[in-house]
C-alpha cells in the first residue's frame, strides 16, 4: 500500500469521467462546472479519508493560483472517491 500525491484535478477529472462527462468539453471560465466537480471531491476526501491531506494551491508570481494537491492517498482511497463520486453525480446533471 503505497501512497500517492496527486492533484485535486486529476481526482475530479476522472469522477467526471466516470460520470460519463467529458472535463474538456466543461467551460473553462468562469470555471462553474469545473468547480462544481472540484468542490464535491473535496467534499468527499473530507468525509470519507481522514487520512489524506489536501494542500490548497498557492498564489503565483504571475497572479495564477497553483493546483490543489492531495496527498497520502493510497490505489484503495483514489477508486473510493472516484466511485463515489460518480455515483452522486447522478443527484444533478450537467450539460
Amino acid at each position: 500500500m503505497t501512497a500517492r500525491t496527486v492533484t485535486l484535478d486529476s481526482l475530479a477529472r476522472k469522477m467526471a469521467a466516470e460520470a460519463g462527462v467529458a472535463w474538456r468539453e466543461l467551460s473553462d471560465f468562469p470555471g462553474y462546472a469545473r468547480n462544481r466537480w472540484r468542490d464535491d471531491t473535496r467534499w468527499l476526501i473530507h468525509q470519507f479519508l481522514p487520512g489524506a491531506v489536501l494542500i490548497e494551491g498557492g498564489r503565483q508570481w504571475n497572479g495564477r493560483v497553483s493546483e490543489d494537491v492531495v496527498a497520502n492517498l493510497t490505489d484503495e482511497d483514489m477508486a473510493l472517491v472516484i466511485e463515489t463520486g460518480s455515483r452522486r453525480a447522478n443527484r444533478w446533471a450537467l450539460p
